[in-house]
């Protein structure tokens, strides 16, 4: 790491020709993959990545350059190229003295994953695999072990020198299970903690994982598929918050909001959605795959309102578009990489728990569905998510398991119908959002919770 004077001639050399504001962002970052398969390792694999980025602003005008050269002549040249992209600009930041800003992480590490060795994590990977082998129906099963270690250094012209380190360790399970019509059906889950290695002093809990995750997939040989149509949903507490990372956190991002194109353009403290609807945003909850101590722009990570009892209370803003938007940030400014420059983004994001009975959802439906699993999504002003795993519903009664389906919809009218929220709140491993600053941590969860009508994408004739 360059001295504390050294790092401020860079960015006294990016702010050259009249830019507002610098930042310089510095990682270092190790990662580890096994692969486990038919009972034996396979590929193995360690990847470490250094280096960082740039980002220059004037106004709401900004450049990012980055480079994995370290050295003060890189970094210098690189500020260079960043004040000439930008050009002349009227203003210049005054480069004040740094602070040191140490904010405790949310999720602490007592065992790095750098620290064990490899036969150590093969021998986790074998005990997984042993607990479930022998499973009736199951012609093929990997477990893939990953790790990642990243410590990142933000700086800025405005004083900020801040650190953080996320950590977080993680087993991949994949398998292919005939079913007694010998139909083959193939998929993958993840049990992700953001720790270190000490994920795993409770092997149980990865072996129940397994286990769990092979019953699903023996359910979903049983699935039937149903028509396309238009009936309530209930969506299990849960991974089931996917549908609002969908429906309306990536509309509720900055980015969506001063490029004009999400639908909660202009409406803030208007009523956006049903009263049972609060929904949050917090990147500081212990434990959660989604939260960090900073986000990558320096910002302590915080609780954010987004819909509180149906009113539209605020955006996630990253520095540059809440410069756009004339609103502060949120601690939401992420990024995959140094590659990256920081874009509003979802942390960890869920609906609020409401008082309703969650049995009672179901009870009173006379046909309608019961999602208890969901896979990937894609937002925008339409959303559609895939559903893996749920349940038709007749006369308030669990008929048969369902497959092939997608929940389809516009997010601004579906958050319209939610007439039930339930009391009991689930929480999720976690997985990977893809967006414009690339691949990032999340979670989305919620309590149980009914949408009196939405459309189905079946595949029945």
């Amino acid at each position: 790491m360059l001295t504390e004077n050294e790092l401020r001639q860079v960015l006294d050399k990016a702010v050259s020709t009249g830019g507002d504001f610098a930042e310089l962002y510095w990682e270092d970052k190790e990662e580890h993959n096994i692969d486990f398969s038919g009972g034996k390792p396979g590929r193995v694999t360690a990847v470490r990545t250094v280096g960082a980025g740039i980002h220059l602003m004037a106004g709401t005008k900004s450049v990012y350059v980055c480079t994995n050269d370290l050295t003060l002549p890189a970094l210098m040249r690189a500020a260079g190229q960043a004040a000439s992209l930008l050009g002349a600009s009227d203003g210049q930041a005054a480069n004040r003295p740094f602070t040191r800003q140490a904010v405790p992480t949310p999720n602490p590490v007592r065992v790095a994953p750098g620290s064990v060795d490899t036969a150590r994590k093969i021998a986790l990977l074998r005990e997984v695999d042993g607990s479930v082998t022998g499973v009736s129906g199951l012609r093929a099963m990997n477990v893939g072990y990953f790790d990642t270690d990243q410590h990142v250094t933000i700086l800025n012209t405005d004083g900020l020198y801040t650190e953080d380190r996320r950590t977080a360790s993680r087993l991949r399970m994949s398998a292919t299970m005939e079913g007694p019509d010998g139909r083959l059906l193939s998929r993958w889950s993840d049990f992700t903690k953001p720790q270190g290695f000490e994920a795993f002093d409770d092997l149980g809990a990865a072996e129940t994982f397994a286990k769990n995750f092979l019953d699903r997939l023996a359910l979903s040989l049983k699935a039937e598929p149903i028509r396309s149509c238009t009936v309530p949903v209930v969506l299990e507490a849960g991974a089931c918050g996917t549908l609002w990372h969908e429906c309306c956190g990536h509309p509720l991002e900055a980015v969506a909001i001063a490029s004009g194109s999400s639908e909660f353009c202009g409406l803030l403290g208007q009523k956006v959605a049903s009263d049972k609807v609060t929904l949050v945003d917090d990147g500081s909850i212990p434990g959660l795959y989604g939260s960090e101590a900073v986000d990558d722009e320096g910002h302590p990570t915080q609780k954010n309102i987004l819909i509180e009892n149906g009113v539209l209370k605020g955006y996630l803003c990253d520095r540059l578009n809440g410069r756009r938007l004339g609103l502060p940030s949120t601690g939401s400014g992420r990024r995959q990489d140094y590659t990256y420059a920081p874009l509003s983004r979802m942390t960890n994001t869920y609906l609020a728990a409401g008082t309703d009975d969650e049995e009672e959802m179901i009870r009173d439906i006379d046909r309608g569905l019961f999602v208890t699993g969901v896979g990937g999504g894609s937002g925008g002003r339409e959303f559609s998510i895939e559903v893996t795993e749920g349940w038709w519903i007749e006369n308030g009664r669990l008929i048969h398991p369902v497959s092939g389906l997608t929940l389809n919809g516009k997010g601004p009218d579906v958050i319209k119908r939610v007439d039930r929220v339930g009391s009991k709140m689930a929480y999720d491993y976690g997985g990977f959002c893809g967006a414009g600053s690339g691949l990032i941590p999340t979670t989305a969860f919620q309590p149980r919770m009914r949408i009196t009508e939405m459309a189905i994408g079946g595949t029945a004739e």
